[in-house]
């Protein structure tokens, strides 16, 4: 019988799954992208079909299996992306094994039911129904986003989740209810409120958004018809917050599983279109974002009234190379898509803006003329030249005054372009409409561009949390391991005669003398999972390098130089360490192996 994670990897086709996260492309045998680990512009990351295996060849030089991937992407633990991945392979685990057990996964579970009881919730109550009608939400699009409603009651979702086995705790470190002042009880977060599922990229709800309707409205089965009887006034007494003026929409609080400058409303139904169309639309609002879906423009997402943050910057540019941003044309739309749209200037995006009616927002647009939004997103203009011909309607470039307003407005966007050419295309037009010499438009644009260095670089550190580049010394062992594969015996007996190398990684010295006495592992085994990686990486060399002999001496040459370094490193603490134990003998003799190495690295240098 196979194991759960056999039988999850025979199910499972790393790279359709890969191509969820990363925008990847044909390259001979196998698949190709920049590194979603480690910033980088020239594409190092390769996946194989046949070996259903992946690598970095660049910087960070990661690589494994399907398992591996998703951890190091998700920032989960084994346990955790097991469950994920048999969740997508249709893989049934035993819910008493302790190893699919988390607290992680105990709060998907959670969200997953509150969604569930949303959902009912909504088709027992007609006024949240027409609320969606009234917007022109389609009964199917509801459904696809599993949108539902959260009933007016004081603890509907804490009871209902108490019966379905989930502590009060639980529901709590959820974001889906609020402990009481005195700590003796717990209350509902979202109530009377449309609700929103937020999802993850793999479809898990890990929280929610609930925008409040006026119209309020009980749910039979909600207990309205007891708080008739005075709970009303029990919620006052006990819970004086609950007289305050409500917000619009309110959000799940920061949790163990939500994270919302990592989150992106819908994501994980637009992935593949945005990377089928390597476009993404980006809205403000979950009502926009779901009316685009419904208008046809699947690859659109939300975010919720904030600038985009780096790290969905990221998630984005791994499927595509160009936004698109609509966001509403009130003042804080305006400074959110301004901000968003600097920022991804620096992460190299092609940046296009949506021209929508005054006063109007996507939702709206859909709504009156579904084709009409079609056609705006279609038309999306360059960012540029957008907020050029927005500045000169709105200033005078005629007055002083003019210009320095233009100047404030564009000069923003310009420092954000990185190429360099198109900067100067920018600056010249800027320089030719306001009638004034380039080199001050240049000088201002430089300060401007100090005020930008001076912030944390959006690209620095990037990769999931615990990512880390490694060493030069890895990085050629593992280099050197591939091409030993690549080389006739006889050209490695020639070439390894009286080198100076050892091995760190845990099967570097075992995979070389496997390769030196031709002895392939036992299949099942570790080292032949390592053998079958350092086939795949000789593969992908070979479409690399001119002349895998000649890289090989390259190569051996720097590894074994790093190698000598180790040595002289702890040669030259072994040395320290006998001085101050006054072994005049132990250190003469540490001295000369000290002098011998210290020649031999002149030489391979």
């Amino acid at each position: 019988m196979h194991s759960p994670i056999e039988e999850i990897k025979a199910r499972l086709d790393i790279v359709e799954f890969i191509q969820t996260y990363v925008r990847l492309q044909k390259s001979g045998m196998n698949f190709r992208a920049n590194c979603p680990f480690h910033a980088e512009k020239t594409p190092s990351f390769f996946v194989s079909p046949s070996r259903q295996i992946w690598h970095c060849f660049g910087g960070c030089g990661e690589g494994g299996d399907i398992f591996k991937f998703v951890m190091k992407i998700e920032g989960l633990d084994f346990p955790e992306a097991l469950r994920l991945l048999a969740q997508r392979a249709g893989v049934v685990l035993k819910r008493e094994d302790p190893a699919i057990r988390s607290e992680r996964n105990r709060l998907y579970d959670v969200c997953e039911e509150a969604a569930k009881l949303f959902e009912k919730s909504m088709s027992l109550t007609p006024e949240a129904k027409r609320y969606l009608e009234k917007r022109g939400l389609a009964p199917a699009t509801a459904r696809v986003f599993r949108i539902g409603f959260a009933p007016k009651s004081w603890d509907f979702l804490v009871k209902n989740l108490g019966a379905r086995g989930f502590s009060r705790e639980e529901i709590e470190k959820a974001g889906l209810a609020i402990r009481s002042d005195d700590r003796s009880s717990w209350y509902d977060r979202f109530r009377g409120r449309i609700m929103f599922p937020i999802t993850d990229a793999n479809a898990r709800v890990i929280g929610f958004g609930g925008r409040i309707l006026e119209a309020g409205g009980e749910n039979p089965e909600a207990g309205g018809r007891k708080r008739e009887a005075g709970t009303q006034h029990q919620e006052t007494e006990v819970h004086p917050q609950a007289s305050r003026v409500e917000a619009k929409y309110i959000n799940t609080p920061q949790t163990l599983i939500y994270d919302k400058s990592r989150v992106l409303y819908g994501f994980d139904k637009a992935k593949q279109e945005i990377r089928a169309h390597d476009r993404v639309v980006v809205v403000e609002g979950y009502m926009d974002c779901v009316m685009s879906h419904q208008a046809g423009v699947a690859n659109t997402i939300a975010v919720s009234g904030t600038a985009l943050t780096p790290e969905q910057l990221k998630v984005l540019r791994r499927l595509s190379h160009t936004m698109v941003s609509s966001f509403d044309t009130d003042a804080a739309g305006e400074s959110a898509t301004k901000r968003s749209l600097a920022l991804a200037g620096q992460f190299e995006f092609e940046r296009r803006v949506v021209h929508i009616p005054s006063g109007k927002d996507p939702a709206d647009t859909v709504e009156e003329n579904p084709q009409a939004w079609q056609n705006a997103v279609a038309q999306a203009r360059p960012v540029t030249e957008f907020y050029f011909e927005k500045a000169f309607r709105a200033y005078d470039p005629a007055t002083v005054e003019g210009k320095s307003s233009i100047s404030k407005m564009l000069l923003p966007l310009l420092a954000a372009i990185a190429n360099e050419i198109e900067k100067s295309h920018w600056v010249g037009r800027l320089a030719e409409k306001l009638v004034i010499p380039q080199e001050a438009v240049w000088e201002e644009l430089r300060k401007e561009e100090s005020v930008s260095r001076a912030a944390p670089s959006p690209r620095a550190g990037e990769g999931p949390k615990g990512s880390r580049i490694k060493t030069r010394r890895e990085l050629l062992e593992d280099r050197f391991l591939t091409l030993v594969s690549m080389v006739a015996p006889e050209v490695r007996t020639s070439a390894m005669r009286d080198r100076e190398i050892a091995f760190t990684s845990p099967f570097g010295g075992e995979l070389f003398s496997a390769f030196k006495t031709g002895d392939i592992p036992r299949e099942g085994s570790p080292l032949h999972a390592e053998w079958a990686s350092l086939q795949f990486k000789a593969e992908v060399v070979r479409t690399l390098v001119d002349d895998p002999v000649v890289e090989f001496g390259v190569c051996l040459r720097e590894f074994e130089k790093e190698c000598v370094r180790e040595r002289l490193a702890r040669l030259s603490a072994e040395i320290g360490e006998k001085e101050r134990e006054q072994d005049a003998s132990a250190v003469g003799s540490l001295l000369q192996d000290f002098r011998m190495l210290s020649e031999k690295l002149k030489m391979l240098s």
